[in-house]
């Protein structure tokens, strides 16, 4: 595909060749030589190529200026390294952070500038906040949320008691979301109308693993979408096994995290997840337009897709909204007899008590801020997803950043 280029641009005969090697002298191109400012022109399996002088070259942000960057990071020049030292995701290839809209790798030095730092809560497997303000606490200990991002309240942080509340969820948290009328990342208590498609819900919680978490189903995003062990917290990590150890509805034991529901932000805005024929990971703004939610809108991220769903059909997972057709609630909790009809699931908020803790929070968020709408139709557009929702899922698409934002 990059060569197709050639004849809009002149190739020089020969490359030239730089002292030091990138991925690029391989192919027998040069290396770009300022990676930093150059436009990606092109993307292929091999990295991003720009043009330098009518000649293709090879942007590896490893490289500057014929040396070796003594700036090592995650990815090693497959992708920018990060300005800070934020983590958004960790994968087998080491710690990515997401900074203008584009995934980066942390520096190497970030590992042991976060060992010079005051401990801090998930002992660094996130990083130390820059101040003392609690969003969240659990079993692991405090936690704060700076530029969308979960960090860990430093210990010597212990003797202030600043505590905001949360509006949005880690997500390791065996906590429920709260409905909030704080607003998360700008969101207007009173959301623009806007127009779009049109579209259909209905609502599920079969507690199967996603489709998203495959990797091979979100080879356009960074991810795939998180997955957890049977207790619904602890994330599954193993996924070069995935296919081996199978989803707890096809007699294995990975399934969907318990945080993968949905909350409300204000009166009239909630986030969640969905069910969709819509590609992994993406994420549309949809607003109802019938039953007793007509005009609320939400932001919804699509981990999972389904035989039995149509075109612009969102099936919004929701604790407590029926299985449907696969039933992996059962393996995973045990005895679901109290959890409703397999299509619609549960009738009333009282019953939402016959469901786990961990996910009785999203159960009675169909009662509270959804009404108990029974499958309202929506108008949809494709957005920009917020980080309150790949906070969660880890997964972001690709061309995220050229979308328009919700607000």
């Amino acid at each position: 595909m990059k060569l197709a280029f050639t004849s809009c641009i002149a190739l020089a005969a020969a490359v030239a060749k730089v002292s030091a090697s990138c991925w690029a002298q391989s192919q027998g191109y040069s290396c770009c030589s300022n990676p930093g400012s150059t436009k990606v022109e092109f993307t292929d399996a091999s990295g991003n190529w720009g043009i330098e002088n009518g000649n293709w070259c090879g942007i590896d942000y490893s490289y500057n200026n014929g040396n070796q960057a003594t700036q090592q990071c995650t990815g090693n020049g497959s992708y920018p390294c990060c300005n800070t030292c934020s983590v958004t995701y960790t994968d087998s290839d080491g710690k990515w952070g997401f900074e203008n809209g584009n995934w980066c790798g942390i520096k190497n030095s970030c590992n042991s500038q976060q060992q010079n730092n005051s401990q801090c809560t998930g002992n660094g497997s996130y990083p130390c906040c820059n101040t003392c303000s609690v969003t969240y606490t659990d079993s692991d200990g405090k936690w704060g949320f700076e530029n969308g991002n979960w960090c860990g309240i430093k210990n010597s942080c212990n003797s202030q008691q600043q505590t905001t509340q949360r509006t949005t969820q880690r997500t390791t948290t065996q906590q429920s979301q709260p409905t909030s009328s704080v607003g998360a990342s700008g969101v207007p208590a009173n959301p623009p109308d806007f127009s779009g498609q049109t579209g259909k819900t209905t609502r599920y919680w079969d507690c199967c693993l996603a489709s998203c978490s495959w990797q091979e189903n979100t080879k356009n995003a960074k991810g795939p979408v998180r997955s957890c062990k049977m207790d619904g917290i602890t994330q599954f990590t193993d996924l070069s096994n995935l296919w081996k150890i199978k989803s707890n509805c096809d007699g294995g034991s990975v399934a969907m995290c318990n945080d993968q529901q949905p909350w409300a932000i204000n009166d009239k805005v909630s986030y969640g997840f969905v069910a969709s024929h819509e590609a992994c990971c993406t994420c549309q703004k949809i607003k109802f337009t019938s039953g007793p939610v007509a005009g609320k809108q939400m932001v919804v991220q699509t981990t999972n897709t389904g035989g039995d769903l149509s075109q612009n059909h969102f099936d919004i997972q929701m604790p407590g909204g029926g299985f449907g057709i696969f039933d992996g609630c059962t393996p995973q909790w045990g005895n679901t007899s109290g959890w409703g009809e397999r299509y619609g699931g549960i009738k009333s908020i009282s019953d939402c008590n016959n469901l786990p803790a961990a996910l009785q929070s999203g159960c009675k968020w169909r009662f509270e801020w959804f009404m108990n709408a029974d499958n309202p139709s929506v108008v949809f557009e494709r957005v920009q997803c917020p980080p309150e929702l790949t906070a969660i899922t880890g997964c972001t698409p690709n061309d995220d950043a050229q979308q328009k934002k919700a607000w």
